[in-house]
């Protein structure tokens, strides 16, 4: 009886356990969130940080799946993939009913500009600017500019890309987050680059989850409340701290 019932209990584990965790990290995702090789296999960066950890705790091996910062909704909503971070319930259409992990961290969003460019401090100082974004990326508080044509949304598909065009003239302004930024700092001269703190409130970041099962979700979630109550977070949020601008 007492060996029937420890299997019972294993068995919410044991059921997904032969199944890889099916994770999206997109290269859209800027380092130090995701880093990937040439041979565009992910191979360090929070994400991988933070979904090798929760893998681990469940059991289970993870299989990355690098799509399109477009598509991530739909693969989750579809049951082609189980998790993807770094995403907030406001920036996802309503009519898209998926589940989400506790909040992991805030971010802040950073206007980069030319250091000899005049600061900005609030949307009137982005009217009829070139604003360079990333790809598949949504930015709730420009978004009324960039629907009046009042500043104009240029995408790419990496900060790297876009501050090159920024020093070339070729943007106004790039729009990017505090750990993205500090990262570059590290390995790339800032020098002639200033950079000016949104007025908006610090972004909360979770994960996205696949809300087909219900206890796979439960899982992932409880496993993240651990992580956080264990310091697993932080330490990987610290293994990458940037310095200040």
């Amino acid at each position: 009886m007492l060996k029937f019932v420890c299997t019972l209990l294993l068995m919410p584990t044991l059921l997904f356990a032969a199944e890889p965790l099916r994770a999206v990290v997109s290269q859209t995702n800027t380092a130090p969130y995701a880093i990937f090789d040439q041979q565009q296999r992910l191979v360090d960066g929070i994400a991988k940080d933070l979904l090798d950890a929760v893998a681990a705790r469940l059991n289970r091996p993870v299989q990355y799946l690098d799509l399109p910062r477009g598509r991530v909704v739909e693969w989750l909503i579809t049951d082609k993939a189980d998790i993807s971070c770094f995403l907030n319930p406001e920036w996802i259409p309503v009519t898209y009913k998926l589940s989400w992990t506790p909040v992991l961290f805030h971010t802040r969003q950073y206007i980069v500009r030319r250091i000899a460019d005049n600061p900005v401090r609030s949307n009137q100082d982005l009217l009829h600017k070139r604003i360079g974004t990333t790809r598949g990326f949504s930015y709730p508080e420009l978004q009324p500019l960039f629907e009046t044509n009042a500043a104009v949304r240029d995408d790419a598909e990496s900060l790297e890309k876009n501050i090159q065009r920024l020093q070339q003239g070729r943007v106004d302004l790039v729009m990017t987050v505090d750990l993205s930024f500090g990262h570059y700092q590290r390995h790339f001269d800032s020098s002639k680059l200033a950079v000016d703190p949104l007025w908006a409130e610090p972004a909360q970041v979770y994960c996205a989850l696949n809300p087909h099962h219900r206890l796979q979700v439960e899982q992932i979630q409880k496993s993240f409340v651990l992580m956080q109550q264990q310091g697993v977070i932080d330490k990987a949020l610290q293994r990458w701290a940037h310095r200040s601008i």
